[in-house]
């Protein structure tokens, strides 16, 4: 079996924009706990005689001063128009002086958005759990809790993601928080896949996406949270299981394991490009790097096989030609993947750890590629002599599967 490069190279979709997630995620915060109906044929409450509305009290802070409406307002109004520092001195002075008014965990929700926009994440993360710890009945608790979970996993905190799945799980009850049991599945499944337990991580994650599946969550459009940290623990534990087929010491089974270890590339691939369909560009900014560190690592186990067979300088040389040309794919592949993460990344100024990760190892990629080339250019053969090679074995290897005449092989003789 001849690895094609190209199978591996399948194009995930593009990350959708992110300049207007957090703008807007206040709103999705309070859409993810649901909204309540009156009960049919309720009457309207009636109306008292007007009454003239007391002043409201001023709050002063170091950057900023107004009433409480005047406050919420302009946090608003900079929430929506991006502008994130504007926005969190206002809710920072309104969380502060007002801890348990009515709309605190309003407050407190936007604030954490607005943090997330300025790339303050472990102040968002704080924040939002200041907002579940005080207010644990509130309706925005369940939107609080999906940008935890979001947080732990691109802050590499997979303990605390662990922990969160946990408590999330103990208080969902089976068919009337399904959504918050999907939430907390996908989070103690990435948990145990990142300690070694791909089994158990899998149990979990087939329960979770088996509630996908039987209430359609997310089967139109782009993915909510819980249904994109599903597919990206599925992804994990692919690309573990993918991996833990050791390419070497070499023997004669090494085109079967090679088969497998491309096919569970391509799997984890497939549920990666799910996880970048989400709502939330977390999940996609972390699995365009998971894709490209993939491809990286493939190339680099498949450049340390050593050529056994060879019995001369000149079957060395022709076996590294022959490995270079055919999987250079690969690393290209690789390093393409971290250039979309980090342009992605750029357009919210974002230099989180795997932003930091993307950009390392296209760096890394970079000088392998360099190094190979140079190597390559002090070899006895051109790149079309060895793609000319190739060719000819791929016919060699039909024909024989086809039961037909084999053809010579007809090697290059070097410059």
């Amino acid at each position: 079996m001849t690895l094609d490069p190209r199978l591996c190279a399948r194009s995930s979709p593009r990350p959708a924009r992110e300049l207007g997630f957090y703008a807007g995620l206040a709103l999705v915060l309070v859409a993810a706990s649901g909204c309540a109906e009156p009960p049919s044929g309720a009457r309207p409450p009636e109306l008292g005689p007007p009454r003239k509305e007391a002043a409201q009290h001023q709050i002063f802070s170091p950057k900023v001063e107004g009433s409480v409406r005047e406050l919420a307002e302009r946090g608003e109004r900079a929430l929506l128009a991006q502008r994130w520092r504007e926005a969190a001195d206002a809710y920072e002075a309104l969380v502060g002086a007002e801890p348990t008014a009515k709309d605190a965990p309003a407050w407190m929700a936007s604030l954490g958005a607005a943090y997330e926009g300025l790339g303050e994440l472990e102040r968002a993360r704080a924040t939002y759990r200041r907002l579940v710890a005080a207010f644990p009945a509130d309706t925005h608790v369940r939107g609080a809790r999906m940008r935890e979970v979001s947080l732990d996993a691109y802050l590499d905190d997979w303990k605390a993601l662990g922990e969160l799945g946990d408590t999330i799980l103990a208080s969902a009850r089976p068919g009337e928080h399904d959504v918050d049991r999907m939430l907390g599945l996908g989070a103690r499944a990435l948990r145990k896949v990142q300690t070694g337990d791909d089994v158990a991580a899998l149990r979990d994650v087939n329960e979770g996406l088996e509630l996908m599946e039987s209430l359609h969550y997310g089967a139109s459009g782009r993915l909510p949270v819980p249904a994109a940290q599903l597919r990206f623990a599925l992804a994990e534990v692919r690309r573990v299981r993918s991996e833990k087929i050791a390419l070497q010491p070499v023997t004669d089974d090494f085109l079967v394991k090679m088969e497998m270890r491309c096919q569970g590339l391509l799997d984890a691939q497939s549920a990666y490009a799910d996880a970048i369909r989400s709502v939330d560009p977390t999940w996609a900014k972390m699995s365009g790097v998971r894709v490209g560190e993939m491809y990286r690592t493939l190339h680099r186990e498949l450049m340390a096989v050593p050529p056994d067979r060879a019995k001369s300088e000149s079957d060395r040389d022709l076996f590294y030609a022959i490995m270079h040309v055919r999987y250079r794919a690969l690393v290209e592949k690789g390093m393409e993947m971290m250039t979309r993460t980090i342009d992605f990344a750029k357009k919210s100024d974002d230099e989180s750890v795997w932003v930091t990760r993307a950009r390392e190892a296209k760096e890394q990629m970079q000088r392998s590629l360099d190094e190979e080339k140079a190597q390559f250019a002090k070899l006895p053969y051109t790149e079309a002599e060895v793609e000319r090679t190739l060719e000819m074995m791929r016919e060699r290897a039909l024909a024989r599967a086809q039961g037909k005449p084999v053809p010579p092989l007809k090697l290059p003789k070097g410059k």
